[in-house]
């Protein structure tokens, strides 16, 4: 009998743990990440590129990235704002798409903390992860 309510408590706990996890949305990118990039871009004038910045996400699909790149050529171009729309899936996943139509894929890690991602379409290939650095929560 004991151990009937034993595993009835411990069922019961698991569904509360379960029902209070409500997954990602949008608002989970919510404030400034910094970020780090490396990639590559055959036939650019180039073939290596790391770049350092700013995402900045709103927490309803708009946001702006500010970054300094250094190509293999040893050029420097610090880039002026570029926005950003991205969507968040339940699963933590995202997407998003700078407005020259570069796309990426990612997850959302730590609770919104950091980010993994890497390009799925654009002219170069780069992954890159970036750290919460500000919230606007």
């Amino acid at each position: 009998m004991n151990r009937s309510w034993i595993l009835a408590g411990a069922l019961c706990a698991l569904a509360g743990a379960a029902s209070a996890y409500a997954g990602c949305t949008n608002a989970t990118l919510s404030g400034a990440y910094g970020y780090q990039e490396e990639g590559q871009a055959p036939g650019a004038g180039f073939s290596q590129f790391r770049s350092v910045g700013e995402l900045t996400f709103d927490g309803s699909g708009k946001g702006t990235r500010v970054t300094t790149i250094w190509y293999s050529d040893f050029e420097v171009v610090p880039e002026i704002p570029t926005a950003i729309t991205y969507s968040v899936s339940p699963d933590c996943r995202f997407s998003f798409t700078y407005a020259n139509g570069e796309t990426f894929a990612g997850v959302i890690t730590n609770g919104g903390v950091g980010l993994l991602y890497i390009e799925t379409s654009g002219d170069p290939s780069r992954s890159g992860h970036a750290e919460r650095i500000r919230s606007d929560q």
